[in-house]
Parts: structure tokens; C-alpha cells; sequence
């Protein structure tokens, strides 16, 4: 091979080595912290812990949750979590996680009346 294209193929490499480091980030630590049954306190420093700042959050909805037509879908997304867990979601919070350098997921929490974390799941975008 010639110099130039080892100097390219080196500088891809080290690029790609750059980029695979970034995506070595707490999103997944979160998950690995959380726990049903936490309060919405401890729920909410264990998060604030890992550096993710709450984009969204809403209330159950008197006449019960419905899809909303959103990407996020609070209502449709906890509306799911009460048909499989058959108890009520009183409330949805909604946390972007960034991970890497161009990695994106979402982190959503679903508490009880008794403001104890019910369910929670990371969704990876990419």
C-alpha cells in the first residue's frame, strides 16, 4: 500500500476508535441504578446523578390515558404499562439519554398513586 492510503486508513481508524469511545456513556448505567418501588425522589437523584435532565412529564389524565399522536406518546406509552402491570399509572416522566458522540435514546418512568416508580424502560433511537 502506498503511504497516503495507510495514512488515510490510519486516520479512519483512529476516527472510528474516537467514536466508539464516546458511546460508552450512563444511559445504560441509569437503567442498571433504577428499580420499582424507589420513590420519586430517589428516582429522580439517582437520574439527576447520571447528568439527564427531565424533558417531559404528565399526569393521569382523568378520563385515562389515550395515545397523544406524539413520537413520546406519554399517554399511550403508560396506558401499555398499566395493561401489562394491571394497576394504574398515576404518572409518566420522560427523560432524552444521550449516549456517544451521535447516539440518542429515551428513558421513561411510570409511578403509582403512591409515587413509588411502578416501570421503567430506556427506548434507543439509534
Amino acid at each position: 500500500m502506498s503511504p497516503s492510503i495507510l495514512r488515510w486508513t490510519h486516520a479512519i481508524l483512529i476516527l472510528i476508535t474516537a467514536l466508539g469511545a464516546g458511546c460508552v456513556t450512563n444511559d445504560f448505567k441509569v437503567v442498571d441504578a433504577l428499580r420499582p418501588g424507589l420513590s420519586h425522589s430517589e428516582a429522580a437523584d439517582i437520574i439527576a446523578g447520571y447528568g439527564f435532565e427531565k424533558e417531559s412529564a404528565t399526569d393521569r389524565p382523568r378520563q385515562g390515558w389515550q395515545r397523544d399522536g406524539t413520537f413520546e406518546n406519554l399517554g399511550g406509552r403508560a396506558a401499555a404499562v398499566e395493561q401489562k402491570l394491571q394497576q394504574p399509572v398515576s404518572a409518566v416522566e420522560l427523560y432524552p439519554v444521550h449516549h456517544g458522540v451521535l447516539g440518542y435514546g429515551l428513558l421513561f418512568l411510570f409511578y403509582g398513586a403512591d409515587e413509588r416508580l411502578l416501570h421503567f424502560y430506556r427506548y434507543q433511537i439509534n
